[in-house]
């Protein structure tokens, strides 16, 4: 269980005191060993990405090394303990595949993931359901770790990792404030392997967004075979859980561009045009290992390329920040809070530099180290905070420029980009987010992977979300002793004592379930009262793992546009105690077509989640109560079809549910299947909605 890191208290390492107070600018070397956030806004969410792990059979030059790319929707990262992006996800450049993409800046901004694998990444939780919320991203942290996951000391196996945001999408979602212009949010290299904003400071992220991740791993100091993986940790705060206020941030990513042809004369009378004569976009040599994206035609005619040949000795290179590459930079009066910073092993610094007719001035400057002994290496690159902010007039003329000392006999390629991010003064939060989330003060409102039961918080200060452990095992770590009664027959009973026939109605079809009270009396008796109730209308069908399982969520989660469950049918809901007596003979199993009751850790913890087995889950039985089984007929089979097939772009949720006569004695339609006997309703099995209710 990890309730500690996922959610950070006050006293976390405080990796940014160095900004809190004393001069504007603070620089930190930002070793591996950074700890995380200092003082947080409120509870943080740490979800964890493992990509790889990355065989690493020969040394690479940067842009060169194996890479994993993926999207993820944000609300499912977030309620994810930890994502695994496997070997089978690893994408090797040998052989003619396509390298990754740079995408970084206005004219190379296309779409960075590649096709991903088929499948769900394990462990990745399905919130898809959940109504949209207001985030903050706070920060970043990337790690090497050995094939037995244990970290290494150093960052020599990151070439880098790219973070990504849809544009489009984000311009759609927060309409008041600065415009999202570049979709590059973070990037992550060699000797800056954490990223964290200062505190008050935060990026508002919607929920439903999707973010893409792009891991490519280096390789320039041995020849030794190694297997190697990248371990991310990201950090969030959720809106209506906020106890210090947060202002947002918008971003820039200028990049260095060098003229590779075409500076004609009449081009650079026409630059000199837009911009004074100290600012000049420096010639260059291609990288032979260019990326896609890297090389483009600037509004001249000239050709570019942001990936370049440092030739032996020091060299500078630099490019105008034009209204052409990095739109509204200058328009107006800028405070800058935190900068990144991307380059190539030799690097030794890259500033942001005014000018104008008196010349040029520095506005920031990060510096950066190369270890050259035993193969290049980046140790270090400076990452610049300032919490009071640092000016960046409005109207003045400006260029990123950065500095190569190439001590080798032979040429290098390079790149310089800078990550600024930016005070936004006219963000106001989006009309879908509601004051009224903030009047939930029993619960955190952050629900459940498996049954979206909202979690108690019973520290007032801090909540927890317990996500998947593997595909087939998700466990919510809670006590809701405090919520629901427990099941008492004298109040509750009597119990049922032959089977009833429950038609559930969805939205894409029907499915009629048997409730068994031989098999678990109990639950039989109290799923066939909340059913009779229609506590279920409106509730999704949040969770489907193919050939596992589908889920219903709790009766109290409804999907948007339906009513909250009202008080006196939410008075049925109770606790049920594990039901398991019927399956230790080995007569009961949870096998295809099976009810099974969530539940969370404790075995008396099933109030009304609960799954449809779409094949066989021994390693559920004696855990998880099994108390009916779907009647398989062609309609129900239908509707699962019809949930399953289009899961991805078609939410599916219960429209009501009603009591049948018996199939047989109703006269099931000829065809359909007919019902199991008796004794296959013993065998019949239950779908384990994941330890949680």
């Amino acid at each position: 269980m990890r309730r500690t890191s996922r959610l950070l208290a006050c006293g976390l390492v405080a990796c940014l005191c160095v900004i809190l107070s004393g001069p504007a600018i603070a620089r930190r070397s930002n070793p591996a060993s950074s700890a995380g956030i200092a003082r947080p806004e409120g509870p943080v969410y740490t979800p964890e990405i493992v990509v790889g792990p990355f065989d690493l059979h020969r040394k690479y030059r940067s842009m060169e090394g194996p890479y994993v790319s993926q999207k993820f929707r944000l609300a499912d990262l977030i309620e994810s303990q930890q994502v695994v992006l496997p070997e089978s996800r690893v994408t090797y450049i040998e052989g003619g595949a396509t390298p990754a993409q740079m995408s970084s800046g206005p004219a190379m901004m296309g779409d960075t993931s590649q096709p991903a694998a088929a499948g769900r990444p394990p462990g990745l939780v399905d919130a898809g359901t959940k109504p949209r919320q207001l985030y903050w991203f706070k920060g970043i942290k990337l790690e090497v770790l050995d094939e037995n996951d244990k970290p290494m000391p150093t960052a020599e196996f990151i070439c880098h990792l790219n973070m990504d945001v849809d544009m489009a999408a984000r311009n759609k979602l927060f309409t008041e404030g600065e415009r999202c212009r570049n979709n590059r949010i973070v990037t992550l290299t060699q000797g800056q392997t954490e990223f964290y904003f200062p505190k008050g400071l935060a990026v508002p992220a919607a929920s439903d967004e999707q973010w893409s991740f792009t891991f490519q791993a280096a390789n320039r100091t041995t020849d030794q075979h190694r297997r190697i993986k990248h371990r991310c940790k990201l950090y969030f705060i959720r809106d209506v859980e906020l106890v210090y206020p947060l202002k947002s941030l918008n971003w820039f990513v200028p990049y260095v561009q060098v003229i590779v042809d075409k500076d004609t004369p009449e081009a650079t009378l026409a630059a000199h045009k837009e911009h004074p004569d100290c600012l000049a976009m420096s010639p260059g040599v291609s990288a032979p290992n260019s990326v896609p994206g890297s090389n483009r035609q600037d509004w001249l005619g000239r050709r570019v390329s942001g990936h370049w040949v440092v030739p032996p000795g020091v060299h500078t290179y630099s490019s105008p920040l034009t209204e052409e590459r990095e739109p509204a930079f200058g328009a107006k009066d800028r405070r800058i809070h935190a900068v990144w910073t991307h380059v190539h092993p030799l690097c030794t610094k890259a500033a942001i530099v005014k000018c104008d007719a008196a010349g040029q001035q520095k506005i920031l400057e990060a510096k950066s180290r190369t270890r050259i002994a035993g193969g290049l290496e980046i140790v270090n690159i400076e990452t610049i905070y300032s919490r009071e902010g640092i000016m960046l007039p409005a109207g003045k003329h400006y260029e990123l420029t950065g500095t190569y000392d190439n001590k080798l006999d032979q040429a290098q390629d390079s790149m310089i980009v800078m990550g600024i991010f930016c005070a936004d003064d006219s963000f106001a939060r989006p009309q879908w987010w509601s004051d009224a989330d903030k009047r939930k003060p029993a619960f955190c409102g952050v629900t459940s992977s498996e049954s979206g039961e909202a979690i108690e918080n019973k520290d007032g200060a801090s909540c927890s979300i317990k996500a998947a452990v593997s595909p087939k095992e998700l466990v919510a770590t809670t006590n809701i002793n405090n919520r629901f009664p427990l099941y008492n027959l004298e109040v509750d009973g009597p119990l049922i004592t032959e089977t009833k026939i429950m038609e559930l109605e969805t939205n894409l079809g029907k499915i009629r379930l048997v409730l068994d009270p031989r098999l678990a009396p109990k639950h039989a008796t109290q799923m066939y009262r909340l059913m009779k109730s229609g506590v279920f209308d409106g509730t999704p069908i949040f969770r489907y793992a193919p050939n596992f399982v589908i889920q219903i969520a709790s009766a109290e989660r409804k999907i948007d546009g339906q009513p909250a469950l009202s008080a006196s049918p939410q008075g049925l809901l109770r606790r049920l105690p594990l039901e398991v007596s019927t399956q230790p003979d080995g007569k009961l199993s949870h096998k295809k077509w099976t009810l099974s009751m969530a539940r969370y850790d404790q075995a008396d913890s099933a109030v009304s989640s609960f799954s449809i087995l779409l094949g066989d889950a021994p390693h559920l039985d004696h855990k998880y109560t099994i108390f009916g089984h779907v009647v398989p007929d062609s309609i129900a089979l239908q509707t699962i079809e019809n949930i399953t097939k289009n899961w991805s772009q078609t939410r599916a949720w219960i429209v009501g549910t009603r009591e049948v006569a018996d199939s047989i004695a109703a006269g099931e339609p000829q065809h359909a299947a007919q019902p199991p006997t008796r004794q296959a309703e013993r065998t019949s099995a239950a779908p384990r909605p994941a330890r949680s209710n």
